[in-house]
């Protein structure tokens, strides 16, 4: 096993003295990088790094380990700068030369404990040797079979995520007019192993390909690779292209590695179209299928994308809210409409205080964000007041923008994945509430403009799964607390009667939010055992409703009394006067818990139908 570490030094003179000293110079030294890619002070910048603390104050720290065919020692370095640039502090272990399969069955040779993120990279030209001039029968098959038995034996053997290199073109020159018309040729083999290796992997959620064929045809194979250092050193490629190698191992790794970004907060003039509408007007502004509105019209389709893999879309400007919102909804060349965009901010304020709001609104952190805006004023003043923000500045040159849609920051998923989009579709409704709340000129406007409706079922077994989770997650409003399996429920409804309430408002559906268990139902007294309602639920009063039905129903049987209680914890005391406030008497004491009773009502006490529409199902 290769270690690529040093044992941590005394800074010298001038070196930071703590972590968040260290997180600052190291993320600033990486970024000049970017602008003046440099191998020598790449060099320096890994040097430096190998003198820091384990953990360093806004970097998070990633061990990543490689097992190669190649000599990559000589990349380390700039895979360390594009990694800080990332956000993230790696050290390295680099397994024997071309050896696989001893570290696929016993990760710990490599490093112990197994590291975080795994490369595996295969050259090509190493991986298939003199064969490559003359490929026998079998040769992909065989290739895709080693590589699938070390992922396999990784997966099996660590919790990492293992990034497979996909087979780049040769570093040595080939006989490239006889390969490009023989299949068998070990080009077209390569281009066949890369097209397996896609369809094979892509459904495993540990795994992710690092495309080396893509990269190093946008970079230039010529200039990608150096024929020399790879006779010599067996290191194929050029000392230039290692930065462009880094930042595409850096972009995956912080797919994994950081918290996603959730929202893609966007300026108008000059950003999602050229020119200013307020100056220019609708009919000047520039955006279509011709130069340059075809770039804005380009980022905005690119926008789309985000927001069909999950992604909310806001907008932050200074302009007329009418005139933005009319152009958006009635422009022929426009993409993104109105309704695509989860919430805005379109005003004359500031745009800090405007972005604060939005982040209110649709219930997300700051650090979800993505600004971007063309002036570098606005972006300075927003890195300034929210670095936890990332501030992406627009190009403002046209044709500038299909360059910043490859390298725009934040936007990387490995997947997209259904919890995705559910969960910016609940966003997504959050957002609309809330901007309606805003609007609403008193709560009891709200709720009825939010038409919501709600569905109260008995003896639903259908939903005994949902049931026992709410009974084991619910723990703000849960007036008992008791823990029920699925089992328990199933004995609760042959026994008692156990409701469901179901709701759904103009926005979307809940599904279950509420449940109540009676039991003691054949007596003259009906016990609620259990009452409870999710959180997703909170503040539209609906649990006065199931409590109704409940009464209702035990009138209807005959009961003459409805006893219930409070168990106090140390989450439910917002439920501690439920009871007293629906007309429930206090009869009992002790520690920790409270009893109350009831009569039974009729259905005509059921409250709140003038602001939900209420049905009702099972007996």
């Amino acid at each position: 096993m290769g270690e690529v570490s040093a044992s941590p030094e005394p800074p010298a003179d001038g070196h930071p003295s703590s972590p968040a000293e260290w997180g600052a110079i190291l993320r600033r030294a990486a970024a000049e990088l970017v602008g003046a890619p440099s191998h020598a002070k790449a060099n320096e910048l890994f040097g430096l790094g190998r003198q820091a603390p384990a953990a360093v104050e806004g970097l998070r720290s990633v061990n990543v380990g490689i097992l190669r065919n190649a000599t990559v020692e000589p990349w380390l370095p700039e895979l360390y700068a594009a990694l800080l640039n990332e956000g993230i502090k790696a050290e390295f272990s680099v397994g024997d030369f071309a050896v696989y399969e001893r570290y696929a069955a016993s990760p710990r040779e490599l490093r112990d404990p197994p590291p975080d993120i795994i490369l595996l990279y295969f050259e090509p030209a190493s991986l298939v040797g003199d064969a490559r001039h003359d490929p026998p029968e079998k040769t992909a098959e065989s290739i895709l079979a080693r590589v699938d038995a070390v992922v396999t034996g990784l997966l099996n053997g660590t919790a990492a995520t293992i990034v497979v290199s996909n087979l780049a073109p040769d570093p040595i020159r080939f006989h490239q007019l006889h390969a490009d018309q023989d299949p068998g040729s070990w080009p077209q083999l390569r281009r066949q192993v890369n097209a397996a290796l896609l369809e094979r992997l892509h459904a495993q959620p540990r795994v992710a390909i690092l495309d080396l064929g893509r990269i190093v045809a946008e970079y230039g194979a010529a200039r990608a690779f150096d024929p020399r250092m790879y006779l010599m050193a067996r290191n194929p490629f050029a000392v230039d292209f290692l930065p462009r190698l880094g930042r595409a191992f850096a972009a995956i790794v912080a797919a994994v590695a950081a918290p996603p970004r959730k929202c893609v907060v966007v300026d108008c003039d000059n950003t999602l179209w050229g020119g200013v509408l307020g100056e220019d007007g609708p009919e000047r502004v520039a955006i279509g299928t011709d130069y340059p509105g075809e770039a804005y019209r380009e980022f905005q389709q690119f926008l789309a994308g985000l927001g069909r893999r999950g992604f909310l879309l806001a907008i932050n400007s200074k302009n007329n809210e009418d005139d933005v919102l009319s152009f958006l909804a009635e422009s022929p060349d426009m993409v993104l409409r109105p309704g695509d965009f989860t919430a805005h901010r379109i005003n004359w304020e500031d745009k800090g205080q405007n972005l604060a709001e939005l982040a209110e609104e649709m219930n997300i952190g700051l650090d979800s964000m993505i600004f971007v805006d063309d002036s570098p004023v606005e972006c300075a003043r927003i890195c300034s007041a929210f670095p936890e923000v990332l501030v992406e500045q627009f190009p403002a040159n046209p044709a500038d923008i299909p360059g910043f849609i490859g390298r725009m920051g934040g936007t990387q998923r490995l997947r997209v994945e259904a919890e995705d989009l559910k969960r910016a579709q609940s966003l997504r409704a959050n957002a609309g509430r809330e901007s309606l709340k805003r609007s609403a000129p008193d709560p009891e406007t709200f709720l009825r403009s939010l038409e919501i409706r709600l569905v109260i079922e008995r003896q639903n077994r259908a939903a005994i799964p949902r049931v026992s989770q709410l009974t084991q997650r619910t723990n703000q409003f849960n007036l008992t607390t008791k823990r029920y399996t699925p089992g328990d429920i199933e004995r609760l409804m042959d026994d008692g009667i156990v409701y469901t309430m179901s709701m759904g408002d103009r926005f979307s559906d809940y599904g279950i939010v509420g449940v109540a268990i009676v039991t003691d139902i054949r007596t003259h007294s009906w016990e609620i055992d259990s009452f409870m309602l999710s959180c997703r639920a909170f503040g539209r009063n609906i649990e006065r409703e199931l409590l109704a039905a409940v009464l209702a129903d035990a009138a209807d049987a005959g009961a003459g009394i409805v006893r219930a209680r409070y168990a106090a914890t140390a989450k439910n005391g917002m439920t501690r006067d439920f009871f007293p406030a629906n007309g429930f008497i206090r009869t009992e004491r002790t520690d920790g818990e409270t009893r109350f009773e009831a009569e039974p009502r009729d259905r005509s006490a059921e409250t709140g139908r003038e602001l939900y529409q209420v049905s009702h199902r099972g007996h």
